[in-house]
């Protein structure tokens, strides 16, 4: 679907009116969107409110079979499991079939995002225009909040089907993470040998320019880690190389699988000169996704990570973020942890102490380690992170790229005051202080303040006497 950015498309649809088979009268403004089925358009007196018309008349059989699919679409399980799944609340039935859909208010495109970035760096601005547009904290948590809402759409078996920026909301606010997709007359119910082919040009997997496939979660998958990509490194994943630069007939073969991903690890053919850095927006988990659905997912739809694997790859990253501090001359921006807290994005070294880095750890007593574990043995390092600053953060019973983490209990609240390091325990949990060169594990009270000494400390969530999960940092 074709999203439009000419501002004055609107007055062509000034005066239309659709009506409802509530009889309701509609009078549309401007147009959203437009694709194979149909046309997107905005009402005029309730900005919430999005009518979507076929762009064939009412006996015409594509018409007909579309209006099927909309009344199979109404009956799945959307609703009841309260997904962000704009669905039709009112059939149109003048003057062309089509029906009505409900957003939030405060959403746009997430295609605005991708606009405003490569517009930055068309204009010779850098990264000026990713960082305006939200920097990689925003992008981060929508795509984690986008992989959530997906990894539950496919748990009930339905593939989206033609998942695009221009067909996934996103809140304005750069502070709220909320995601809408339209588009419901996609949804489909995934089926191994669907051969409905469904897909927006450069978000297409590659199966389906084949003419292999139909549409499936294999394809949600593709479409998502393009959109992810695009997103975080400004840059298309297969036709953003030197060798479709070169020479632009190669695009097509490139989106159909027929030229090497621009980060394959063997294969520099297609290398890309632009974009951002990965090192600088992916963590080294998140760059293995994407290795992994590009180029060994590119001929095997199989072997591409699932939407699960993408949302805790992506909440892990995203709590390992540090705020680049506008108070301390920094671009407002957000960066991955790195030892010295330097920003990649505009070099601001941040003062040591301004931000902490917990590893997280499973704490097993030696009785369940066998007879030869020794004392350090009982510490299993997952290789999860938090970072610490001066904002409060949340600390749960499942850590930041666990399969519980968004839905686990609340356990204890952590920030930085100046030269403390500050813990307030949730009502009734059980969290326990170790001192540097202590065994002895401390009950934390309501509110615990820890002065920097620049020595190591665990806080435990549970007694040593079972298994139980720990945070190790140095403070």
């Amino acid at each position: 679907m074709n999203t439009s950015n000419n501002k004055n498309q609107g007055s062509a649809v000034k005066k239309q009116r659709v009506q409802d088979d509530r009889g309701t009268v509609y009078e549309l403004s401007e147009k959203l969107a437009e694709g194979g089925q149909g046309v997107v358009l905005r009402t005029r007196h309730d900005s919430r409110l999005l009518v979507k018309v076929s762009k064939w008349p009412d006996s015409d059989p594509r018409t007909q079979a579309w209006q099927r699919q909309i009344q199979v679409v109404h009956r799945m399980p959307i609703v009841e499991n309260e997904l962000p799944i704009a669905m039709p609340m009112a059939l149109i039935v003048k003057p062309r079939a089509g029906y009505v859909m409900e957003l939030m208010e405060g959403l746009v495109p997430l295609e605005d995002l991708l606009i405003q970035a490569q517009e930055a760096f068309n204009q010779g601005n850098g990264l000026q225009g990713f960082v305006a547009s939200g920097g990689l904290d925003r992008r981060l948590r929508l795509l984690a909040r986008l992989a959530r809402v997906m990894a539950k759409v496919h748990g009930l078996a339905i593939a989206h089907g033609d998942l695009s920026p221009k067909n996934v909301f996103v809140s304005s606010s750069h502070e709220h993470a909320q995601v809408w997709l339209i588009d419901c007359d996609n949804l489909s119910y995934a089926v191994r040998n669907s051969s409905l082919q469904l897909y927006t040009p450069d978000y297409g997997a590659p199966e389906l320019l084949r003419g292999e496939a139909g549409i499936s979660t294999y394809t949600d998958v593709w479409s998502f880690a393009v959109m992810a990509f695009q997103l975080l490194a400004a840059l298309h994943p297969l036709k953003g190389g030197e060798m479709v630069d070169q020479d632009s007939e190669l695009e097509t073969p490139a989106l159909r699988g027929e030229l090497p991903w621009v980060d394959h690890p063997d294969d520099e053919r297609n290398r890309a000169s632009m974009g951002v850095s990965r090192d600088l927006v992916c963590t080294p988990a998140l760059q293995q996704l994407f290795d992994r659905c590009f180029r060994v997912g590119l001929i095997n739809a199989e072997e591409r990570p699932v939407m699960s694997e993408w949302a805790e790859v992506l909440e892990a990253a995203a709590a390992q973020q540090v705020l680049c501090s506008t108070a301390s001359e920094g671009c407002g921006s957000t960066f991955l942890w790195n030892a010295a807290l330097v920003c990649p994005f505009c070099d601001t070294r941040h003062a040591a102490g301004t931000a902490l880095r917990l590893s997280h750890f499973v704490v097993a007593p030696l009785s369940e380690l066998g007879e030869d574990a020794k004392p350090p043995d009982r510490w299993i390092p997952t290789y999860f992170h938090q970072v610490i600053a001066l904002q409060p953060v949340e600390l749960r019973a499942a850590p930041p790229g666990t399969a519980n983490y968004s839905e686990s209990e609340l356990v204890a609240t952590v920030w930085i005051d100046g030269d403390e390091l500050v813990m307030r325990p949730a009502s009734g949990a059980n969290v326990l202080f170790q001192a540097s060169g202590s065994s002895k594990l401390v009950p934390v009270p309501r509110r615990f303040s820890l002065p920097r000494n620049s020595v190591p400390h665990a806080l435990h969530f549970g007694g040593s006497a079972h298994i139980h999960d720990a945070w190790r940092f140095k403070w």
